[in-house]
This record gives structure tokens, C-alpha cells and sequence, in this order.
């Protein structure tokens, strides 16, 4: 490969990164969303909270409609997984995205603004593919969200037969 084919091939790996870090972020504004609509049906959520308190209040959110009482352990479990992507996020949130090769491949280099006055701040490198990765989690778990609502059809009572009457 010549030198300008090696230079445009790094350069379109790089513009992947960048929609892909769009799309992560596009992904987890969906999330935030999901979880939001559950806490505004409790009116627990407010204006400018940060998305691990949305979070945290998600485990707690028992007075909606939104999700199945029978959904609770599962609503839980969707929160556990969730805090552990948070720090994943905040990385790519909050950092200027720059671009790195290793190993002849471009990877997407993150440093937290929260990082910088460390002595020894941590980078974190994702490439392409681990970038897709983390949308697809992020957008199962907001289907996942959006289905705490939907009881087990086993455990739900059948509906009325048609035109049977109603208890008196």
C-alpha cells in the first residue's frame, strides 16, 4: 500500500470513528429518554439531573404503570447494566476525541476533562468495533426498557371472552 492509499485509508477509518462515537451518543440519548419517561410517570425526575441519578432512581420507580410488578428484578438488572456502561460514556462524553493508530489500525483515543489534572490520567481507546459493540448494548437496553412494561402473558389473567358480562 502506498503512502497516500495508507493516509486514505486512515482517514476513512477515522470519519467511522466519528459516526460511530455519534451514533453511541445518539444511542444513549434514546436510553436517557426510555429511563426518563418511566420517572416522569412517577414524577420523581428532574430538570438537569445527571443520567446515574435518573439511574438510581430508575430502581426505585414502583408507582408507574410503565413496568410490570412483575418486572421489577428485571427493571433492576437493566439498571446494574447500565451504571456499568456510565463511565464508558462519561469518557466519551467528555473528552476530545482523537485519533490514534495502533497496531496499523485507527482507534478513537478518549481522555476525561475530569482526568486531566491526575498525575497519570487514564486514556481510553476504542476502536471502530468496540464502538458498535457498545451501541448495540445500549440500544438493547432501551428495548429492554421500553418492554418492563409488558407482564409475562402466563401470569396475566386471560382477556374477557366476547360478550361475556362484566361482574356485577
Amino acid at each position: 500500500m502506498s503512502l497516500q492509499e495508507n493516509i486514505s485509508h486512515h482517514a476513512a477509518e477515522g470519519t467511522e470513528l466519528l459516526l460511530a462515537r455519534s451514533d453511541f451518543l445518539d444511542a444513549f440519548a434514546d436510553l436517557e429518554a426510555a429511563v426518563t419517561r418511566i420517572l416522569r410517570s412517577c414524577g420523581t425526575v428532574t430538570k438537569g439531573e445527571p443520567f446515574s441519578q435518573k439511574v438510581k432512581a430508575l430502581r426505585t420507580a414502583d408507582k408507574t404503570t410503565l413496568i410490570a410488578k412483575s418486572n421489577h428484578a428485571q427493571r433492576d438488572q437493566i439498571a446494574d447494566e447500565i451504571f456499568a456502561l456510565l463511565q464508558i460514556r462519561a469518557d466519551i462524553v467528555h473528552s476530545r476525541m482523537t485519533m490514534r493508530i495502533v497496531d496499523g489500525k485507527v482507534a478513537a483515543s478518549f481522555l476525561n476533562v475530569h482526568e486531566t489534572g491526575a498525575p497519570f490520567p487514564p486514556c481510553r481507546l476504542l476502536f471502530h468495533s468496540e464502538i458498535k459493540q457498545l451501541i448495540e448494548m445500549t440500544n438493547r437496553l432501551t428495548q429492554r426498557i421500553r418492554a418492563l412494561n409488558r407482564s409475562n402473558p402466563a401470569s396475566s389473567p386471560p382477556p374477557p371472552s366476547p360478550g361475556a358480562k362484566a361482574a356485577p
